[in-house]
This record gives structure tokens, C-alpha cells and sequence, in this order.
């Protein structure tokens, strides 16, 4: 049980908010840092604007995020039919931003290192417009902060790897070229970067496995099956 639980709880980190697109935000971060000291580009982005009071010490948000991981472990050990193995649920981008607020840097630091989040890197957050999901962060540094943010698609092949596809980069309200980030040093494959497996074993003899997901009217739907491994 001791084994179950902490496999549940590294895959939670890991995969809780678009299976690690967390990771994803950090890459373009990188990718882009040389680029946010251009003047010019210091505009927010109406989407950022839409929650850009979000504090990681705020009680409810605490909770918030805390409740979706408890959801989600709920979801994940619950008995299925083996008839029926497919299941389905939904996070809300708003859940998504407190967890992404409340947990993000706290995750990286536990498995990557407490040198591992950049100092620059005030705060992760998503957003959806259009029925497309948008990762960004706000970078500070000398001369203020910046918004740095991407359209990304999410994909699954056929080997339950989950990649994302960068469509747009931008700083700010200003779109920049992706070829400024998306190099193979960096992890890229043209312009999508791989974050993951979307299968996870539980312990148990069964395991959990993405089969699609999309964004759809402000959240993100995924679709799990649950089944026992042979």
C-alpha cells in the first residue's frame, strides 16, 4: 500500500495538471529568456488578466488544489468493471491555476532539486481561449516582469506518450518566432516536446492509462482506462 500510494502521489505531481504541462511552460521559459528584456513587450495578456489575483498563501486556493489531487486519487484507485474499464473527468481551469499556483514549484523542487525552479519565474499559470489550451509564466527581472506564454495542442500517440505542440509563442501581447525555443537541446521534435507517458502502473496489478483528451467549454476532459495488466 506504502508503494501504491507514493507511485500515486509522484504521478499526481507529475501529471495532475495536463499530465506536465507545467514542464512544458518552464522549456519555453527558457527558451525565450534573452528575448522578454526587448522593450516593447511588457504588455499582459487579456487571458493572464482573467485571474491575475491569484496568491499561493490564499486558504481557498489551498484547498482548491488540495481537493484535486484528492479527486484525482479517488478517480484513479476506484474499483472499475472490467466490462466497463473506460471512465472519464473533467478539471476546470480554474482548479487547474491552484494547483499550478499552490503545488508547481513546490513538485519540481521535491524531485528536480531546490535549485531546480528558476528564480526568475514568479508564477505558472493556463487558460484556454477558443477552446485552446495556453500555457505561461511570469518572469521577472531587473527592469519589472514579463509575460511569456504559448497555444499549445495536446497529442497522444500510439504509444500513450503524451506530447504537446506548440502552435504560437508570445511575450507579452507581442508573438515572437518559435524557432527561438524549439530546438531538440531543449527536448523539441519540430515544434512539439514530449512530456510523458500517460500510462501509470497502481500497484496493484492494474494501471491507469490516457486514451484522449481535448479542451473543451473551459476545462480539460480526459479519458482513462483502467485495467489489469498482463
Amino acid at each position: 500500500m506504502g508503494l501504491q500510494v507514493l507511485n500515486l502521489k509522484i504521478w499526481i505531481d507529475r501529471h495532475a495538471i495536463v499530465l506536465a504541462i507545467g514542464a512544458c511552460g518552464m522549456i519555453i521559459i527558457l527558451g525565450v529568456v534573452a528575448t522578454v528584456l526587448v522593450s516593447g513587450l511588457n504588455n499582459t495578456p487579456r487571458w493572464w488578466n482573467l485571474g491575475d489575483q491569484l496568491n499561493a498563501d490564499d486558504p481557498a486556493l489551498i484547498s482548491q488544489a488540495e481537493r484535486l489531487e484528492n479527486a484525482i486519487t479517488t478517480q484513479l484507485t476506484a474499483v472499475r468493471d472490467v466490462e466497463d474499464p473506460q471512465w472519464a473527468v473533467a478539471i476546470t481551469i480554474e482548479q487547474a491555476n491552484a494547483w499550478l499556483v499552490v503545488r508547481l514549484a513546490d513538485t519540481i523542487q521535491t524531485h528536480l532539486g531546490r535549485d531546480a525552479w528558476p528564480s526568475e519565474v514568479e508564477q505558472v499559470r493556463v487558460g484556454i481561449e477558443d477552446d485552446q489550451l495556453i500555457v505561461g509564466a511570469r518572469l521577472v527581472h531587473a527592469s519589472g516582469s514579463n509575460i511569456v506564454w504559448a497555444r499549445v495542442v495536446l497529442r497522444i500517440d500510439k504509444r500513450a506518450d503524451l506530447w504537446g505542440v506548440v502552435s504560437s509563442v508570445h511575450v507579452g501581447t507581442t508573438r515572437i518566432p518559435k524557432r527561438l525555443f524549439a530546438k531538440e537541446e531543449f527536448g523539441f521534435a519540430g515544434s512539439a516536446l514530449k512530456l510523458g507517458s500517460g500510462k501509470l502502473e497502481l500497484g496493484d496489478g492494474r494501471q491507469a492509462e490516457l486514451l484522449g483528451l481535448r479542451v473543451h467549454n473551459g476545462q480539460l476532459e480526459l479519458v482513462m482506462k483502467t485495467s489489469v495488466i498482463e
